[in-house]
């Protein structure tokens, strides 16, 4: 008598234990759920121009931006940094930031906080936002300008090399007129630019007022 009055016991016991084992199935863990949300593929992010940060090479075309942890860096976030560090003349990069050059990667100090970049087809798309295109303004100009040997403006060590012009604009200055003014810059090493030309030796820009100037950068 006591095992039939305990039988209905049982057998709520019994139909209580696959209900908490389907919920479980049914919740994912923590590091599941990361996962499926670093599938959520970024926008692709446009390289107009060759270009690189520090030694990673960085030919142009569309990349793909992958956050380590999506938890801790979003999409947006990842282009508006890489936007960032391609503006970077050394490969120096802020905020205890450093390339990872054999991952293709950005990460911030030995954290979980970074991203990969790859170079993908253009017709391989993605969701959410967070895309971008560098330059966002302005122009690249077509060709190198070579400077010949180890040089400097103020601040701005110039290494030998072939060095890309970026305008800010399309069309101030033009692409001539900023090579020639580049190259009459060159012959101030003490960095004292004829007025109203201002550097920023850590992006290696030159403005003759907001938004009106180019900036260079060695290739290669």
């Amino acid at each position: 008598m006591q095992l039939t009055r305990s039988a209905p016991w049982l057998a709520l016991a019994a139909v209580l234990a696959l209900a908490a084992t389907a919920l479980a199935l049914a919740t994912p863990a923590p590091a599941a759920a990361a996962r499926a949300q670093a599938a959520q593929q970024c926008p692709l992010f446009h390289v107009l121009h060759n270009d690189r940060v520090g030694k990673l090479k960085l030919p142009r075309g569309w990349y793909r931006l992958t956050p380590f942890n999506p938890e801790k860096l979003s999409c947006a976030k990842a282009a508006k940094l890489f936007a960032q560090f391609l503006q970077d003349f050394d490969g120096n990069l802020p905020g205890r930031w450093r390339v990872r050059v054999k991952k293709s990667a950005f990460q911030r100090g030995a954290s979980d906080v970074g991203f990969y970049v790859k170079r993908v087809s253009p017709d391989d798309g993605g969701g959410g936002g967070g895309g971008g295109k560098h330059p966002a303004q302005g122009r690249a100009c077509p060709g190198f300008f070579t400077v010949l040997h180890n040089d400097r403006i103020g601040k701005l060590q110039l290494p030998k090399g072939k060095y890309k012009i970026t305008l800010l604009r399309k069309l101030k200055p033009n692409c001539q007129r900023a090579a020639k003014l580049f190259a009459q810059f060159l012959e101030r090493p003490d960095g004292k630019l004829p007025d109203p030309w201002k550097l920023d030796p850590e992006t290696a820009t030159f403005k003759k007022r907001p938004g009106v100037g180019f900036r260079v950068k060695k290739i290669r």
